[in-house]
């Protein structure tokens, strides 16, 4: 047989000679582009027809290794979107190169389109003193991005905080890790929307009533304490600056205290005490100084057994 195109004698491959075929025929069938769709507001990108976030040059190699087609045993190796095929015919060292186009487009991914026109399924509302909101918020936003869901929006109202939330299970598991760790009161109620498809449509509000105890004043084991936040457990600040965390049973063995804070004006300070003038009967006292005092003109203070404290 000879070759077609240069006339060696010898064995062919369609017409050619393999030195003729592997000069004229390509092994590799490479994407010339991809196209990759960002989100206008997140982090999202979708190469494909799935949206994703995290490792985008991966998900870039996987997705042109996935879209080469070849006619031989192969190796790929990707480097800025550069393609490099390696294989043998016929023992012979194949390599093919090919420069991908990374195409570029924008526009709001799903969640993001409907976090921006309103959309919610439930309302989480936090009701009462809330001492912990930065925690709070945390699990909040750590179940939405489990749940791949939103928050449209966070309103402040009489009371307390409402959160309009993109999915029901990502407010119902924020509600109850909330509820664990506040001790909180939760209560669950539904409301028809609307039908679609002929079923109803409920929307779903999850409302944790908090501990009101924030800035209430106990005995506990001979000493006074102010609560002054609470999480898994519940944490309190003697009147001498003492930190105690303690669970919400151990109240139980506590003694509640009725005292009332009233402002004091810091006449004097020195290294351990500030002298102040008390606003009711304008009398003068010498008391501790707070740990975290910060040179204010002004301090909270209580009355406990005839004696006068500065609480922080």
């Amino acid at each position: 047989m000879f070759c077609v195109e240069c006339g060696k004698k010898g064995k062919t491959y369609n017409g050619l000679c393999i030195d003729c075929y592997i000069k004229m025929h390509s092994f590799f069938i490479i994407p010339s582009q991809i196209e990759i769709t960002f989100c206008r507001d997140c982090d999202a990108y979708k190469i494909g027809g799935e949206w994703k976030k995290g490792d985008m040059q991966r998900e870039i190699e996987e997705y042109i290794k996935n879209r080469i087609k070849a006619g031989l045993p192969y190796e790929c190796e990707i480097k800025e979107n550069k393609v490099t095929c390696i294989g043998k015919f016929e023992g012979r060292k194949i390599k093919e190169e090919k420069e991908v186009e990374i195409k570029e487009k924008y526009k709001l991914c799903p969640k993001c389109s409907l976090r921006k026109g309103g959309y919610f399924e439930a309302i989480l509302q936090i009701r009462g003193k809330i001492a912990n909101e930065k925690e709070i918020e945390e699990t909040i936003m750590r179940n939405v991005e489990e749940k791949q869901s939103f928050v449209s929006k966070k309103e402040e109202v009489k009371g307390g905080i409402d959160y309009y939330i993109g999915s029901k299970k990502a407010a119902k598991k924020a509600a109850q890790e909330i509820k664990e760790i506040t001790g909180g009161e939760l209560k669950v109620s539904s409301s028809l929307i609307g039908i679609k498809d002929g079923k109803r449509i409920y929307r779903d509000t999850y409302s944790i009533r908090l501990p009101d105890y924030i800035g209430r004043f106990v005995k506990l084991k001979e000493k006074l304490y102010k609560i002054v936040g609470y999480g898994k457990k519940i944490e309190l600040r003697s009147i001498d600056g003492e930190i105690l965390h303690v669970y919400k049973d151990e109240l139980k063995r506590a003694v509640w205290v009725n005292l009332e804070e009233r402002e004091a004006m810091v006449l004097h300070e020195s290294k351990d005490a500030l002298h102040i003038m008390d606003s009711k009967d304008y009398t003068t006292h010498i008391v501790r100084k707070p740990k975290n005092w910060k040179g204010e003109k002004k301090i909270n203070i209580v009355e406990y057994e005839g004696k006068i404290y500065a609480v922080e």
